[in-house]
C-alpha cells in the first residue's frame, strides 16, 4: 500500500479527530521512507535537535500528508489549528514539518486566527532551530506578511527560544524586501548571545551587517 492508498483509507470522521489524527500521521510518515538509507542522519538529527524521532519522511511526502489534512477539514480549520497541539507536543521532525505546513496554509481568515501567535503559543522551553526556520520559511513562503515590529520586540525580549524565533523571521523576510525596525535592531545589538548556538550567532551578524552584504 502506498501513502495515497493509506490516505484514502481513513473514514471521513477519523480524518476530522483531534484525538485520531496524530496516530494517523505517525503512520503516515512511515511510507517512502529509504529503508534505512537516512537512518544514522536521523538518529543523530533526533538526538541533536531534541525531536522525539526523526523517520526522514521525504518533504513530497509530508506535503501530500499535510494538503490532505486541509483538504478533509476544508469546512472545519478549528480542527487543524487544534491538532498542533498534541503533534507539537509529541515533537517528532515530521510533527514540526507538518505544523509548519498547516500553520502556514490553513485558513486563518476564517478562524480570526495569526499563525504567528498561533506558533508562539506551541513553543517549548528548548526548540530546534531547524524546526523553527521550517515553520518560519513555511508561513513566509505562503505569502503571510512578517510578525509586526510589536510581535518582534516582544520576543527579543523574553529570550531563548522565543529570541531565536525573532531573528529567524527577521533575517528571512530581509530577503523578501523587508528591512529591520531600529527598535528590532536595538535590542538585537543589547542583547547577550555568547552562549547562543554559533548558527544565531551567524543571523544575528548578517542581519545587524546587512549593508555590507
Amino acid at each position: 500500500m502506498g501513502l495515497d492508498e493509506y490516505l484514502f483509507s481513513i473514514s471521513e470522521r477519523k480524518s476530522r479527530s483531534v484525538r485520531v489524527l496524530p496516530r494517523i500521521l505517525r503512520e503516515a510518515y512511515t511510507y517512502d521512507v529509504p529503508a534505512l538509507i537516512m537512518k544514522s542522519n536521523t538518529d543523530r538529527l533526533s538526538a541533536d535537535g531534541t525531536y522525539s524521532f526523526f523517520l526522514g519522511t521525504p518533504d513530497a511526502s509530508l506535503r501530500r500528508i499535510a494538503s490532505w489534512m486541509i483538504t478533509k477539514n476544508s469546512g472545519t480549520p478549528e480542527v487543524l489549528a487544534s491538532v498542533l497541539i498534541p503533534l507539537w507536543s509529541r515533537h517528532g521532525r515530521e510533527d514540526l514539518a507538518i505544523a509548519a505546513l498547516l500553520l502556514a496554509n490553513m485558513d486563518h481568515a476564517r478562524m480570526g486566527t495569526d499563525p504567528w501567535l498561533l506558533l508562539e503559543g506551541l513553543l517549548k522551553p528548548e526548540e530546534p532551530i531547524e524546526g523553527l526556520l521550517l515553520c518560519v520559511e513555511e508561513i513566509l513562503r505562503a505569502g503571510r506578511p512578517c510578525p509586526n515590529e510589536v510581535i518582534l520586540c516582544s520576543w527579543l525580549h523574553q529570550g531563548g527560544v522565543a529570541e531565536t524565533l525573532s531573528l529567524l523571521c527577521i533575517h528571512a523576510s530581509m530577503s523578501r524586501g523587508r528591512s529591520p525596525k531600529e527598535a528590532e535592531l536595538q535590542l538585537i545589538v543589547e542583547g547577550d548571545y555568547s552562549k547562543a548556538p554559533d548558527f544565531v550567532r551567524r543571523v544575528r551578524h548578517r542581519i545587524l551587517n546587512r549593508d555590507q552584504v
